[in-house]
């Protein structure tokens, strides 16, 4: 998902930190935080024009300007959306089939909606649920 980072008022202290450099930066929402409430942002800028070489911030919801959509760069599965089990440090990610509430392996789940849009299942992320990553790979 293409973004801006319009505001910082939501956001953590430490991005708050580095506002006046960050607000206008565009990127890509690279991963979930913190149960749903911060995007994982990814800046467009190289390492070294990045305060501390920073790449990746986490940048709440409210902050971002979402003006588009791309695949994730980490090989999302195509068809499937973002669903989640559990809560906080037991949130579990599944792949969900488009208009479900079921996850693959049969987990019930919730989405993470934004603007109407929700975010493609990543089977490479650090949650992911190993049973929907593989139902979900291409045969």
């Amino acid at each position: 998902m293409r973004a801006k980072i319009v505001d910082l008022l939501h956001s953590p202290a430490r991005t708050r930190a580095s506002g006046a450099w960050l607000i206008g930066q565009r990127g890509t929402v690279v991963m979930v935080l913190r149960n749903g409430t911060l995007a994982l942002f990814e800046l467009d800028a190289e390492a070294g024009e990045l305060p501390g070489g920073v790449r990746r911030w986490p940048v709440h919801w409210d902050d971002l300007l979402v003006y588009g959509t791309q695949p994730e760069h980490d090989h999302p599965v195509d068809g499937y959306r973002l669903g989640l089990s559990g809560s906080r440090r037991q949130t579990v990610q599944h792949a969900v089939p488009l208009d479900a509430k079921i996850s693959l392996c049969g987990e019930p789940v919730y989405s993470l909606p934004v603007c109407g849009w929700s975010m493609p299942f990543s089977p490479t992320a650090d949650r992911a649920c190993p049973e929907c990553v593989r139902l979900a790979a291409p045969p």
